[in-house]
């Protein structure tokens, strides 16, 4: 599955410790754990078999209560991001803005952030390849999404073959969803798959993988990649592990994921499961609202997800979809069927009905408004919010959570850089502080009704709470 990266920088808004551990952490026998040093932890068991309408899924090899850390692993295979990507590190993913900051790999002449990369873990997977092939990566705009790195990633899976055929071993059970990609790609995945059999077979001239091999290995990512935090100064980057690419959806999961710069990743439980029952994850974020949840799940994973939230086009009265009528009625547009991509809609006063047509095209429209202002400043933003909310969406709507995402994402840096933060007059400090608090309280507003149950939203908006009253304390102290 690949996780949507939507809901990052309010997961991790009041920072989640690179180091904690939660529960039992002691190795157990763990399906496919992937070791680092001594820290594998695996309390769950594969069922299931690929032929199923399931396919393989997890399921607890124990009782386990919330808070505890079911799994925790390395990835198989990581890289950048495999539709687009910018010039970056090959083994960091950190943005290289351009020839003067940036070192060549002594033997395949990849540019890198340092020499100390050039030896990397990741990097390595593919350097001997293209020292061979004596192919040299060459940036004409460091600006511009560069179309050789979104085939890296695939080319370290591939290369997994010879390199570690336990690995191997475990990606081929992952499943590709060919036929269905067949059916219904557009045009521009088929582009990227020209793209990716090219730069290996031609100019890397791996005359062994073959076209099939090359496909299989897209739609392994393209289905199963795990989308990497995104943090400032670097590109974004996917990854596919082990054991928790078992993991099935369901909206209204029992488990959430905690990722680290190390690149391990835990899987948590939010309520208790007992063992064998099923471990569920999701596959997108819950501030993503139905119109767009339901058919990103539908393109990607091609499955109807039929769970509580998805069924319901209220979204448990949240109305996170839903759009103002008009002018002259104030009622709330919503899908007759919101598990049908293409439903019509009605009005909840007037019983006015559009079609589908007319409802992308306003959702259009708000979009292109965010986009327009989205680099616009702070009261830019929230002005655009009290313009959109109540005219065009309901106040509750997934695109204005998607607007105070992009102000949190403001306020931490400022607040979790030294440099900016100690710049800033007492005022400055102080309106950041509650701005930040005020936002995430919107959301967690929301998000506690739609998400599932046991999610630890309530407990991140506290842990914002009291450090907004500490720093507070710090400002007033230091007068």
């Amino acid at each position: 599955m690949e996780l949507s990266n939507g809901g990052d920088i309010i997961g991790n808004t009041v920072g989640d410790n690179d180091n904690h551990e939660n529960g039992d952490v002691s190795a157990s026998n763990g399906v496919n754990g992937v070791h680092n040093g001594d820290h594998v932890v695996c309390h769950a068991d594969v069922a299931g078999a690929p032929e199923s309408n399931e396919g393989h899924y997890l399921v607890a090899g124990k009782d386990i209560q919330a808070g505890d850390v079911i799994l925790s692993e390395y990835p198989i295979v990581t890289g950048p991001l495999y539709t687009r990507s910018k010039p970056v590190c090959l083994q960091c993913l950190k943005k290289l803005t351009g020839p003067d900051n940036v070192v060549i790999c002594e033997r395949c002449k990849a540019p890198l952030c340092s020499l100390k990369c050039s030896t990397g873990k990741w990097h390595t997977m593919e350097c001997k390849v293209l020292e061979n092939a004596g192919y040299e990566i060459s940036i004409q705009n460091w600006e511009a999404d560069c179309p050789i790195y979104s085939c890296i990633t695939i080319l370290r899976a591939l290369l997994v073959e010879q390199a570690n055929p336990a690995h191997w071993k475990i990606l081929q059970t992952f499943m590709d969803h060919d036929q269905d990609r067949a059916k219904k790609d557009s045009p521009t995945w088929k582009i990227h798959e020209k793209l990716v059999f090219s730069f290996i077979t031609g100019n890397l001239e791996l005359k062994n993988i073959d076209q099939v091999a090359i496909r299989r290995m897209i739609g392994v990512i393209r289905t199963n990649a795990v989308k990497l935090e995104t943090r400032v100064g670097y590109g974004e980057g996917v990854a596919l592990y082990p054991t928790y690419t078992y993991a099935n959806h369901n909206c209204m999961c029992n488990t959430h994921t905690r990722k680290h710069k190390d690149l391990r990743l835990d899987l948590i439980a939010h309520s208790d499961i007992i063992k064998g029952e099923t471990i569920w994850t999701r596959y997108t974020t819950p501030q993503i609202g139905n119109f767009q949840r339901v058919e990103d799940i539908q393109k990607t994973w091609h499955f109807t997800c039929t769970c509580a939230r998805c069924s319901d086009p209220t979204e448990f009265g949240t109305m996170m979809s839903g759009l103002i009528c008009g002018p002259e009625c104030q009622g709330i547009l919503l899908p007759l069927r919101s598990t049908l991509v293409g439903s019509p809609w009605c009005c909840s006063v007037c019983k006015r009905k559009l079609g589908v047509l007319a409802i992308q095209k306003i959702v259009k429209e708000v979009i292109d408004q965010i986009g327009d202002k989205r680099n616009g400043s702070n009261e830019e933003l929230m002005s655009l919010i009290q313009e959109l909310s109540g005219s065009k969406v309901h106040p509750n709507h997934y695109l204005l959570i998607g607007i105070k995402e992009i102000l949190l994402q403001r306020m931490m840096w400022c607040i979790n850089n030294k440099t900016i933060y100690s710049g800033l007059s007492d005022k400055d400090k102080v309106d950041c502080l509650e701005l930040r608090t005020k936002l995430f309280s919107e959301i967690v507003e929301i998000l506690t009704l739609v998400d599932s149950k046991g999610a630890p939203w309530k407990e991140k908006l506290e842990k914002m709470r009291k450090e907004e009253t500490e720093k507070k304390a710090e400002i007033l102290q230091n007068n």
